[in-house]
């Protein structure tokens, strides 16, 4: 179940050459999340994803990268391997 969170995060494509890019999400769940960001990404590329208040560090897959009015990009991402939460329980 997608919960709707509006979270900070950092997404880096861990490889050569090094991307980075901090994005926001529109909604999480245990599988995955929608995130909007300045850049596009590639469907079907691995993507490290850093929740900025939690301790949420995951390997995802782009699902599917979308572009939003005026120039921002959707991008769906299937969580492969995660530790932690996407916030810290109070």
């Amino acid at each position: 179940m997608r919960s709707p969170q509006r979270l900070r995060v950092l997404l880096t494509n861990g490889e050569e050459p090094f991307v980075a890019a901090f994005a926001s999400t529109e909604n999480v769940s245990t599988n995955g999340a929608r995130i909007v960001t300045a850049r596009p990404w590639k469907p079907g590329s691995r993507v490290l994803i850093k929740s900025s208040l939690g301790e949420l560090w995951a390997h995802t897959k782009v699902v599917y990268c979308q572009k939003v009015p005026p120039d921002a990009f959707a991008v769906g991402l299937q969580v492969l391997v995660r530790t932690g939460a996407w916030t810290m329980r109070v």
